[in-house]
């Protein structure tokens, strides 16, 4: 259990999708089967595949990371295989690719979709037998790798489209692990947002501030387009403007503020009133209780509060 916990401790969140992602990981990271990871950007799809090389019996070596989005046929084929010296233009020695670096230990590809058909037949033949040519070269190699893939793109979806090759995708496949949007995780933002200034105040040797009433609201009524990494470089601006003193809401990004522009006001605005009407009428029903008014709507109680403190309802007295 301690190794479990220790594996595990990069993965930040109380939701039910990130326990359930937790006990997926502790039966299938020791397993050695191949694991694809989906998520969008910003979730932490590395960080996921690297609690499932730590708790394998590769953990012992270092895992090797690829991102393959963009990389042309010869440079993706290049740098996940090797060449030898001659193969093209400038390959002035031989080099080893990312396959032999990871002997055996994990090789993490991620953006896997964006792979071309060629290489997506050379990393099927990989994955089939365990064998692959360096660029240029004839000889036939072998390696013992653990491959934990990664995309932002439904692959099923591709598949269905011709885009991606469904036999290698049934190769990929051995556990498909889901990283929920930060949207949908609830109160883990703020637990993540503690975790960020946390860590922060650690690297420049101070105590980390609190965060304010009203900016724990308008962090959880956001909803955060560019997920963790999004609320990462967040918390680190705000922990800048915040030196020694609890973070408020005006130490976060204008988009955090919820100021409405433009022609979308009168609707949001609308939209406010309901909600705010709904919640008014469920804190009657329930006679103020917030917890039992927020099982009623679907929400945690936080975001509950932070809904609360919005003008719709502090003008009704709620």
């Amino acid at each position: 259990m301690p190794g479990n916990v220790a594996a595990l401790a990069g993965l930040i969140g109380r939701c039910p999708a990130m326990e359930r992602l937790k006990r997926d990981l502790v039966l299938f990271g020791p397993s050695d089967e191949r694991v694809h990871v989906f998520g969008e950007t910003g979730t932490g799809k590395e960080v996921v595949a690297k609690a499932v090389h730590a708790l394998s019996a590769r953990a012992g070596r270092a895992m090797v990371a690829v991102n393959v989005a963009g990389l042309s046929d010869e440079l993706l084929i290049s740098e996940l295989f090797g060449h030898a010296r001659g193969a093209f233009t400038g390959a002035v020695s031989d080099h080893e690719g990312y396959v032999a670096r990871a002997e055996g230990s994990t090789l993490f590809v991620d953006e896997v979709g964006d792979m071309s058909p060629l290489a997506q037949v050379r990393l099927l033949r990989f994955l089939e037998d365990g064998e692959y040519q360096r660029l240029g070269d004839t000889a036939v190699r072998r390696a013992n790798v653990r491959v934990v893939s990664a995309t932002s793109v439904d692959l099923e979806r591709r598949v269905r489209e011709g885009r991606f090759r469904r036999d290698l995708w049934f190769r990929l496949k051995g556990e498909r692990l889901d990283l929920p949007p930060l949207r949908e995780r609830g109160d883990d933002v703020l637990l993540l947002a503690r975790h960020f200034l946390h860590r922060q105040a650690a690297e420049r040797g101070g105590a980390p501030p609190a965060l304010g009433r009203e900016a724990e609201a308008a962090l959880l009524g956001h909803s955060w387009p560019g997920n963790v990494r999004e609320l990462q470089y967040e918390m680190r601006c705000a922990g800048v403007r915040a030196t020694g003193r609890p973070v408020a809401v005006e130490d976060l990004s204008p988009e955090l503020r919820e100021r409405p522009t433009g022609r979308a006001g009168p609707l949001r605005e609308a939209v406010r009133r309901f909600e705010a009407e709904l919640i008014q009428d469920a804190l009657e029903r329930h006679h103020g209780n917030v917890a039992r008014a927020a099982t009623e709507l679907g929400i945690t109680r936080q975001a509950l509060w932070a809904r609360t403190r919005r003008p719709a309802l502090v003008a009704q007295g709620a």
